[in-house]
């Protein structure tokens, strides 16, 4: 499927700004009881997301990816102690009658002010990304066929809702293979950004679920590591993620931005009790 007429020069402020909503607005939505348990981490494994229209669970979640759910934001605009990235819970809390999926984020916005006493404030800060863009010969891309039903294993999205699963692999050598049978760009570029120097962002204005099979090298050995693949032999010099995406009629742009920042000022480590 090729793409001619798409958002090409959106300004960055706006892909995250309109998605962000103040502190108190989440004040409206409630979860009618939560459940909030300790997990035993699974290194280099998903958070594993599900909803039901009564319950929602999330399983493997550390408190960095709690506030990106709950805020609608990436990574690397949140600003907080190391531990949010290592301590992980188990979280299930019931919804409201009447709630719908959309909802779900400002709940969860809630529930981390009231449970962990989250609090937080913004500014904005020039930071240096790479824009991903659509080419001059238009995107190629594949309309996703695989459509994940709703009992296939589920992460947590950008939107702060269900996603399908991407995996990816680490070979020895550098290399970083990405599979998605079915993926946003704007989740594709969130695990992406694992890989890369900059964070990568979508500014293709492109929607709807696509196949991606990316294999590139690293350009930072920060991002998680699957675990070893027995057997599995080190690869020949990968392409540089600009090369990936190029397959796809995309293209990366470095440049500086300003981006809206999530500093969380205070959290605390364990929950009020169920």
């Amino acid at each position: 499927m090729r793409f001619s007429d798409v958002l090409r020069h959106s300004p960055i402020l706006a892909l995250f700004s309109p998605a962000v909503l103040p502190v108190g607005f989440a004040q409206q939505f409630r979860f009618e009881v939560a459940s909030i348990k300790p997990f035993e981490p699974i290194p280099g494994g998903p958070v594993v997301m599900s909803a039901d229209g009564a319950f929602v669970t999330y399983t493997n979640i550390a408190m960095l990816d709690c506030v990106r759910g709950a805020y609608r934001v990436r990574d690397f605009q949140i600003v907080g102690p190391d531990w949010m990235t290592k301590l992980r819970f188990e979280i299930r809390a019931k919804l409201p009658p009447g709630a719908s999926a959309d909802q779900i984020p400002e709940m969860l916005q809630s529930l981390l002010a009231e449970r962990f006493k989250l609090e937080i404030r913004r500014e904005m800060k020039e930071q240096r990304v790479y824009a991903l863009l659509v080419g001059s010969d238009g995107a190629r891309l594949k309309l996703a066929e695989v459509k994940a039903g709703n009992d296939s294993p589920k992460s947590l999205g950008p939107d702060g809702k269900p996603r399908p699963i991407m995996g990816y692999f680490t070979p020895p050598g550098g290399a970083v293979s990405i599979t998605a049978p079915s993926a946003t760009i704007e989740s594709l570029v969130g695990l992406v950004s694992r890989f890369t120097a900059r964070p990568v962002v979508d500014m293709t204005g492109i929607k709807g679920q696509y196949e991606f099979q990316l294999d590139f090298a690293a350009e930072t050995d920060q991002g998680p590591h699957a675990p070893p693949v027995d057997g599995a032999a080190p690869v020949e010099p990968a392409h540089s993620v600009f090369d990936a995406f190029k397959r796809y009629g995309l293209r990366l742009e470095a440049r500086n931005a300003p981006i809206e920042m999530l500093i969380v000022t205070h959290l605390e480590k364990e929950p009020t009790e169920n």
